[in-house]
């Protein structure tokens, strides 16, 4: 008897992994969009005119990928994106 292949599910409705509908909370913190964008308006507020740099680099290299996509440059397009992940983490933690 041949074994069974795996199955995939996709589920529309289901609660989250709090028991929640999984749509925003009171707080609004329940998608990680918004986690990045509040964390991104805390560090403004907290770290000032140094952090606006730090926020620049971040766009900027948003802005490489973009270049690098339409330019169809995989390598440039990949090292953007490290680049942009790593301004992220900078600017939020």
């Amino acid at each position: 008897m041949p074994k069974p292949g795996p199955t995939i599910a996709i589920m529309f409705g289901m609660p989250g992994p709090h028991g929640r509908d999984g749509g925003d909370d009171d707080e609004g913190d329940s998608n990680i969009a918004t986690q990045a964008i509040r964390s991104i308006a805390r560090a403004l507020r907290e770290g000032g005119p140094s952090t606006v740099k730090d926020l620049r680099q971040y766009t900027a290299a948003l802005e490489d990928m973009c270049a690098a996509f339409m330019d169809r440059d995989e390598r440039a397009f990949d090292e953007a994106a490290s680049e942009a992940a790593d301004a992220l983490h900078e600017l939020i933690n």
